[in-house]
Formats: C-alpha cells, structure tokens, sequence
C-alpha cells in the first residue's frame, strides 16, 4: 500500500511539472530599437539611400498600447531628425504580431522582429520598414 500511495505521489508531483496547455502563447517583446530598412515619404524613397539611416524606437506601455519614435540621420548632412513620442493602440492579430491602429483602422503590425507602419493623410503618405 506505501509503494502504492509512493507511486501515486511521484506521478502527481510530475504531473504538476507539464506546461499548461490552458496557459496563453507569451507575447512577444513588442520593446526595443528596429533599424529602418525602408522609408518612403510623400513618394520619395528617404532610406536606403547613401549615408541616410534610421530607427524606430518603441517602449511598451501596457498590454493595449505602444509608444513608437522615429529617428533619421544624415551623414552627409549631420543632420538628425527625430519625431515627437506617439502613443500608438495596440490590436491582437494572427498568430504573434500586433495591428498597430490609427482611429480604429489597422495602420501597421508589429511582433517584436518586424516593425512595418503605412499610412496616408491628406499631406500624403508614408510608410517605414524595420527590423530588430
């Protein structure tokens, strides 16, 4: 009777050591620094181009939120242009990624190696590719 209450308890104690297949998918470190492979603006292709490079910057807020900054530079130039902080809402989608949103619409993804932001307003548009 003790191997078999012994047995009932070793079984038990590994049973309690399996992954919980109820657990959600961790999410993906949405934060950090993505080097900008493609930037277009107005129609103008801004990077690649030589000497010309950028980042995106992006620091998690919470579960629904995302604060995303820009930053351009010129070599050539030594000039540095950088965008103001904006906080961007955060949707769930397919698989790891995330809709960046704009107004309710769908303006971007991210999933923690691609950054890819498109959008157009009535100065134009523009749209930025980037990686970690």
């Amino acid at each position: 009777m003790k191997k078999i209450l012994m047995a009932i308890v070793v079984l038990l104690a590994a049973l309690s050591c399996l992954p919980n297949k109820k657990d959600k998918d961790p999410q993906p470190d949405l934060a950090g620094t993505y080097q900008i492979s493609r930037y277009e603006y107005h129609g103008a292709t801004i990077i690649p181009q030589p000497g010309v490079s950028g980042q995106v910057k992006v620091v998690k807020d919470t579960d629904t939120q995302v604060t995303v900054t820009i930053t351009v530079s010129n070599a050539s130039t030594g000039k540095t242009a950088t965008s103001g902080a904006v906080a961007v809402p955060l949707r769930k989608s397919s698989g790891s990624g995330y809709d960046l949103v704009d107004n309710g619409v769908s303006v971007g993804s991210i999933d923690g190696t691609t950054f890819n932001l498109s959008e157009t307003d009535n100065t134009g548009s523009y749209s930025i590719t980037a990686k970690k």
